[in-house]
């Protein structure tokens, strides 16, 4: 309903995600235009700008200096069901806390 671009369903209908093609589109329209890639933050999906903890990171893993790949080679970083070799497009990010920050290893905030 918020998002022009993506059109309204019926109550109760679910569309899986399409991870905003249309916003990926229209940026790869532009960086073409503009002849460079698309750089970090110049596609912001509906999930990752309505996220106010910015917990949703987008990106191109092929350049190794974006947020997104820089995030993919945490020790941290696990995807559903990868060990099947299922090669899914969404990962995460575990989140560990140690109550005893003495002990060394991850800071206690991670």
């Amino acid at each position: 309903m918020y998002n022009p671009d993506v059109t309204v369903r019926w109550r109760g209908v679910m569309e899986k995600c399409t991870y905003c093609i249309q916003r990926i589109s229209r940026a790869r329209i532009t960086a073409e235009k503009k002849n460079h890639r698309i750089r970090d933050g110049e596609v912001v999906t509906a999930c990752q700008q309505a996220c106010p903890a910015d917990a949703i990171v987008f990106g191109d893993l092929n350049d190794p200096k974006s947020k997104v790949a820089r995030l993919k080679q945490e020790p941290l970083d696990y995807s559903m069901l990868g060990e099947l070799n299922t090669r899914p497009r969404t990962t995460y990010l575990a989140k560990v806390t140690n109550p005893n920050g003495e002990m060394g290893g991850l800071p206690s905030h991670v």
